[in-house]
């Protein structure tokens, strides 16, 4: 159908779900792709056939692929097919670079450097790239010819692909002072140069070579969308290098074209989150543009005031200023910012994001990864959060007024707050996330928690309740009744699963396998109910006695639920689907009992940690996991011994391959930190989380920058509280 000639109105839909039936996501060469492979280089030679620019990207992704794919993948017969036709259709796609299509004959291009690190016949594929370039017109070719040429080689150098010197020859070759148009190719010559020697080109003149009058801006990527793209770019030519590309940032951050400045904003947030080292340097270049004409770089200013956290506070006043900005965005990531500072004046605008949901106000909590700044809508919840810790009592009067009309909406008609609905759920965990932080100013919320406390989902309440402490003391006549039905249906619920397991024979099925019976998301196992209520009771009124007579009454009921759950998996896998589930029950479990034991510490009798302790030794393929953490917390607290917490605390905190750091991270370095002098073993660990500027976290934004900003507190605290000597 590709191939029938004339007009198709469909033909862009064939070729794209040809797409994504033989190439899809990448990673592997299937016997489909390496069945097309023939037919897709015989259309793309086929003369005034639409659509080939397209097929010749897609044979394309299948060349990169080459260089891509890890073993066995590689070495997989589909993948040696697809290689064999690649070489077999050598001559016809070097013919493609004389096409009189120039979009033909840039993707051939692009795809003849990709093709040239992997293939037998690599020499002559550059010999034609390089003669090509002795010919052609098209200005923005030639610009490509020579950056996807230094990209290939400096990707087979990092592969330790034989080809790359020969590749080098040839970039060389396009670089060493083109015989036409040097002063419109003298920025890609001088950035493929850069890739091969670092050293060889500076910024500076990167940055003259792209400002240059005689530098042609449609024939370059980096001006595309009027300039918003250069700084990115050029920081990019730089590489790891983080002075220039800071001083490339400084260069075009005050540049008279707006978008320019707009790219500049953009490369600062992808520094900051890259390097602890550029806050310091970028923050009072970003607060300046707070003032800026153009009002997407007022908000990107106030955007990377917020990442930075404690360093953007001397912008406040300016900030302060901004939440009268006519540019709405800008207004709201103003308060967004003066909230992660803890500044009063964000209070006003928060209240009233509580009543209005706003299409350019604030959203809902996004993650990202990756190393570039995502300037996405700021978060609500993280908003609330961080102002209500120095202003609660002023947030309070309204999360409550917001929690009441929350749980309103879920009310049944004989006006009981029972059963939740689903969608009401996100709201009440941020409401309720946002109270906690208020602490025992949220003791004024009381009557709504315990209308919370009656629903389906009483483990909200017992968040806030918590941090309220003794100022909630009359809710314990409710977390007394929500604990007591809690244990009864974990009794009812054990005791279906052993008869069916009786009568059966089969091993215990998971908790929520039972026919009939759907895990509701966010609720919880009555187990793990009881266990919650019953440390939040313990939060309020200390009682001992009643916390450890419910760990035991749930150990009991468990027991079921609870066999074999020490034994481990040999392979680190379970055997099946329902044995994965109890599995993930079994820790659930082990960290929830956890939890209870350790504020008992010694107290809490070391026969009760039994348990836990030994679910945590059989599954040290779990040990980084949010489950471990606590339970090698609580074996420390309870038994005095930190050799087991170490191990898993040394376990999460080791790098190895890894360089980021995630929440599971930072619940370590909290323990850590309150392990104080016990802790030493670790020191050399923290450090290394301080003697380094990249950063070491695993999002994206600002949620990057700040998740490395309290690993580093975190660090430097846990590391004060070490004898002197040990650190």
């Amino acid at each position: 159908m590709l191939a029938r000639p004339g007009e198709d109105p469909e033909r862009d839909a064939r070729l794209y779900h040809l797409d994504a039936s033989i190439y899809h996501q990448g990673g592997a060469v299937y016997s489909a792709g390496a069945a097309a492979m023939p037919f897709l280089i015989e259309l793309a030679a086929t003369p005034g056939l639409p659509s080939r620019p397209a097929i010749v990207e897609l044979i394309g992704r299948f060349v990169a692929l080459q260089n891509e794919m890890r073993e066995p993948w590689r070495s997989a017969e589909p993948a040696v097919s697809c290689r064999a036709a690649l070489v077999a259709g050598h001559d016809v796609l070097v013919a493609l670079l004389d096409d009189g299509d120039h979009s033909v004959r840039t993707a051939v291009a692009a795809l003849l450097w990709e093709y040239a690190r992997w293939s037998p016949r690599a020499d002559g594929a550059t010999k034609a790239l390089v003669g090509r370039d002795a010919v052609e017109t098209d200005l923005a070719l030639r610009v490509s010819l020579r950056l996807d040429g230094a990209r290939a080689v400096v990707e087979a150098r990092e592969s330790n692909a034989s080809s790359a010197a020969a590749l080098a020859v040839a970039v060389r070759r396009l670089t060493a002072a083109p015989d036409r148009n040097p002063d419109a190719l003298r920025l890609a010559c001088l950035a493929a140069d850069k890739r091969l020697d670092p050293a060889a080109v500076s910024w500076r003149d990167l940055l003259d070579g792209a400002l240059a009058p005689t530098t042609p801006h449609e024939a370059y990527s980096a001006w595309a969308e009027n300039g918003s793209l250069l700084a990115r770019t050029l920081c990019g030519m730089c590489g790891d290098d983080t002075a220039e590309r800071l001083n490339i940032i400084r260069a075009l951050i005050g540049h008279e074209r707006a978008q320019v400045r707009a790219g500049a904003l953009q490369a600062a947030g992808d520094a900051m989150l890259r390097w602890r080292s550029a806050v310091p340097a970028l923050v009072p270049l970003a607060g300046a543009m707070l003032t800026d004409s153009e009002p997407e770089n007022r908000m990107r200013s106030a955007d990377l005031l917020a990442a930075a956290g404690t360093a953007g506070a001397a912008f406040d006043d300016r900030l302060a200023a901004a939440l009268d900005d006519p540019h709405p965005p800008t207004a709201i990531r103003a308060a967004w910012a003066l909230a992660r500072h803890g500044d009063v004046r964000a209070v006003p605008t928060l209240v009233h994001a509580l009543d209005h949901e706003e299409k350019e106000g604030f959203g809902p909590s996004a993650h990202y990864s990756g190393h570039f700044y995502w300037c996405s809508r700021p978060p609500l919840r993280e908003a609330l959060v961080a102002c209500a810790t120095r202003h609660g009592s002023l947030l309070v009067p309204a999360l409550r007024s917001a929690l009441a009309r929350c749980l309103a909406q879920s009310r049944t008609g004989d006006g009981a707050v029972t059963d939740l609905c689903v969608d009401s759920l996100p709201r009440l965990h941020l409401l309720c996330d946002a109270l906690a932080a208020c602490g025992p100013a949220a003791a004024a919320a009381v009557p709504e928690l315990e209308a919370l406390l009656a629903s389906t989902h009483p483990q909200l309440a017992c968040t806030v309740i918590e941090a309220v402490g003794s100022a909630a003391a009359h809710c314990v006549p409710h977390l007394e009744r929500v604990e007591r039905m809690a244990l009864e249906a974990s009794s009812e619920r054990m005791s279906a699963r052993c008869a069916q397991h009786t009568s059966s024979g089969a091993r215990p099925a998971p908790a929520d396998a039972w026919p009939g019976q759907r895990r509701v998301p966010g609720l919880a196992d009555p187990w793990i109910v009881a266990l919650t209520a019953a440390l939040t009771r313990f939060a309020v009124v200390g009682d001992e006695a009643a916390l450890r007579n419910t760990v035991d009454e749930v150990l009991t009921s468990t027991a079921t639920l609870r066999q074999g759950a020490e034994a481990g998996y040999e392979d680190s896998r379970p055997e099946s689907a329902t044995a994965a589930s109890a599995t993930r029950d079994a820790a659930t479990l082990a960290s929830a009992v956890a939890r209870c034991l350790s504020p008992l510490g010694p107290a809490a009798g070391a026969s009760r940690m039994s348990w836990p302790e030994q679910w945590l030794r059989a599954n040290e393929r779990r040990w980084r996991s949010l489950e471990a953490v606590p339970v090698a917390w609580a074996h420390w607290r309870v038994t005095g011994d930190s050799g087991l917490a170490l191990q898993v605390f040394q376990r999460v905190l080791n790098p190895g391959t890894r360089a980021a750091y995630s929440r599971l991270e930072l619940a370590v370095l909290r323990r850590v930190v309150d392990m104080g002098p016990e802790a030493g073993a670790l020191a050399p660990l923290l450090h290394a989380c301080l003697d380094r500027d990249e950063r070491i976290s695993d999002g994206a934004g600002w949620r990057g920058v700040a998740l490395d900003d309290e690993v580093q507190e975190l660090a430097v605290a846990a590391l004060a509280a070490l004898p002197t000597g040990s650190s």
